[in-house]
């Protein structure tokens, strides 16, 4: 895995995306730890564009299919061009036109392909805008969902990391009001196991501690605030610790999220979006990634949106695409390296 590139699909054209690769693919030349193999994958115009707007001095290689020599060059940004381009006559960086979905979306078809196909050790992938997708006639609701139908995923789990910190939502974007209803000891279960279970082999945690969040204040406090504790997560938590020692919950939320708590766990599991969310970009905001569990491929991305309000400007941060490459590889490594004590009988 370590000689395999990563694939870095485009993002939305006009959004922050190409600018925070092309930056930090600049950048590369001065950081020491700058050593994966990358291939962009997208419209070679749009990076191009791009480039000349920020000013930067870009050597870039062109690959209208796949080459065994796309990323061996560091001194070049390698493309592996799309055949669908976005719409010139409507790019303009912050306007959001569904004339470039077609384009985006098979970048993040083709670098899945590669992964599947072990062309690539995993997939990086910028912001997308979801709007301008969906008004292209694609119907999947964002990167999670596309890639889950792409591989036969049932159940994709998406975890977001920085500072030391990992998040996993139980359910993520949907009203608070539609939380409990959509709670269930079968699909909570599951997302417990497959999080224990990433975090074994990706992240190579032999025993992992989970902590499990409450969905009422101080977990229901035996009933008078809320019963789902008593019903629901409860009787989950208790079932799977026979198996998972170190799993604990349901927990209080707001007390797990200051040093010395989060010292006693390497994930924790939330009923909802905002309530892991939150304290992780209170933490690692500018730092932080999304990595998507459960998938037969290494998918990892940036933790922030298209900022079109700041695109074309130059002064988009870096930090968590860096991050995202970082954390692509580290797990690439550690799936493999799973692997190989499976194949030993380790």
């Amino acid at each position: 895995m370590k000689g395999l590139p990563l694939a870095v699909t485009m993002g939305d054209p006009v959004g922050v995306g190409p600018e925070i690769v092309l930056k930090a693919f600049v950048d590369s030349r001065q950081r020491a730890d700058a050593s994966c193999r990358l291939l962009h994958v997208g419209d070679p115009e749009v990076y191009a564009r791009t480039a000349r707007h920020l000013g930067l001095e870009v050597a870039f290689r062109v690959f209208e299919r796949w080459s065994e020599d796309l990323g061996t060059n560091p001194a070049c940004f390698d493309i592996l061009a799309t055949q669908a381009r976005a719409e010139p006559g409507v790019f303009q960086f912050g306007k959001p036109h569904p004339g470039h979905a077609a384009a985006v979306v098979e970048s993040i078809e083709t670098a899945c392909r590669l992964a599947q196909t072990g062309q690539v050790a995993a997939m990086v992938t910028p912001p997308i805008h979801k709007g301008s997708i969906h008004a292209a006639g694609f119907d999947f609701p964002g990167h999670t969902e596309l890639l889950a139908r792409l591989t036969g995923v049932d159940c994709p789990v998406m975890m977001l990391a920085g500072s030391g910190l990992r998040v996993v939502p139980a359910t993520i974007h949907q009203s608070l009001a539609s939380v409990p209803a959509t709670l269930s000891r079968e699909g909570l279960h599951q997302i417990i196991r497959l999080t224990l279970e990433a975090l074994r082999v990706d992240f190579a945690i032999p025993e992992p501690r989970v902590v499990v969040a409450g969905l009422n204040p101080h977990a229901g406090e035996d009933g008078a605030f809320g019963e789902e504790e008593l019903t629901l997560i409860g009787p989950v938590c208790r079932a799977l610790a026979e198996e998972f020692p170190f799993l604990r919950g349901p927990l209080p939320a707001d007390t797990l999220f200051h040093p010395k708590a989060r010292a006693g766990y390497d994930a924790v599991i939330g009923m909802y979006h905002d309530q892991v969310l939150i304290p992780l970009k209170m933490l690692a905001f500018g730092n932080a990634i999304n990595v998507t569990l459960n998938l037969p491929i290494v998918r990892t991305s940036v933790d922030h949106g298209t900022a079109h309000n700041i695109a074309g400007q130059g002064i988009a941060d870096t930090g968590s695409y860096w991050a995202a490459l970082t954390a692509a590889e580290e797990i690439a490594l550690n799936r493999a390296a799973w692997g190989l004590r499976m194949e030993h009988g380790q």
